[in-house]
C-alpha cells in the first residue's frame, strides 16, 4: 500500500504571535522532528490534511511529509485543539522508520452478541483506546475482541485480551476494558 503525501510550507518560528497570525489566516502551525532530523516548523493546510485523518487508521496513520525537496516519513505525535470550537490548533510530526518499535492508542472494537446481552445486558466498552507496542509497519486499525462467550456481570481485562499479531500491550495496572451489566432499572435475580 502506498503512503499518503502531506505537502507543508515553511514558516517563520517565534513566538505566539506568529502562530496566532498563522491560524487567523486558516493553516496550522506544526513542527517536524525526531530520530535525528532537526527541528523544521511549518504550516499545513486543513483541507490537505483532512485525508490523513479520514483512514482508518486516524492519528496513528504514517504518511509522508513533503518539505520543499525533502521527504519525510511521520506521525502525528502530539496534537492540540481549540476548547470551545474543538478544531486543530497545532501539530507535531514526528519522523519515523519502519522497524522502529513505538507505542501508540489504538480503539477497541467488538465482535458478536454475549451471552449476557442476550439475556437482557448492555455492552459496555470501559477503554475506548488500549496502549499497544508494535514496529510502525504492524499497527492495526483497531483492536478487536470477540465478546460472545462474556455473561451478564463479566468484565473483560486488558491482560485476558489478545493483542494483534506483531504487536503488545503495555499497561502498568490490570483495568477492565470491556464488561456487560445490567440494564438500568432492571432487577436483580
Amino acid at each position: 500500500m502506498s503512503k499518503l503525501t502531506l505537502e507543508v510550507s515553511p514558516r517563520d518560528g517565534g513566538n505566539k504571535g506568529v502562530g496566532r497570525r498563522l491560524r487567523a489566516t486558516g493553516l496550522i502551525p506544526a513542527v517536524i522532528y525526531g530520530n535525528g532530523v532537526d527541528a523544521r516548523v511549518v504550516s499545513v493546510e486543513p483541507k490537505k490534511l483532512h485525508p490523513i485523518l479520514t483512514t482508518p487508521f486516524g492519528f496513528n496513520n504514517v504518511f509522508n511529509v513533503q518539505l520543499g525537496a525533502e521527504t519525510f516519513q511521520c506521525m502525528i505525535k502530539e496534537r492540540q485543539f481549540h476548547p470551545v470550537k474543538r478544531v486543530l490548533t497545532h501539530l507535531d510530526f514526528y519522523v519515523v522508520r519502519d522497524e522502529q518499535m513505538i507505542e501508540v492508542d489504538v480503539p477497541v472494537s467488538t465482535v458478536g452478541k454475549s451471552v449476557g446481552e442476550r439475556a437482557g445486558g448492555r455492552l459496555q466498552i470501559v477503554k475506548r483506546d488500549v496502549r499497544l507496542k508494535c514496529a510502525i509497519r504492524d499497527i492495526p486499525s483497531t483492536v478487536v475482541h470477540d465478546v460472545t462467550p462474556l455473561e451478564l456481570g463479566v468484565s473483560l481485562y486488558i491482560d485476558e485480551m489478545t493483542a494483534p499479531e506483531g504487536c503488545e500491550f503495555t499497561y502498568r495496572n490490570r483495568y477492565p476494558v470491556i464488561r456487560i451489566v445490567r440494564k438500568r432499572g432492571a432487577k436483580g435475580e
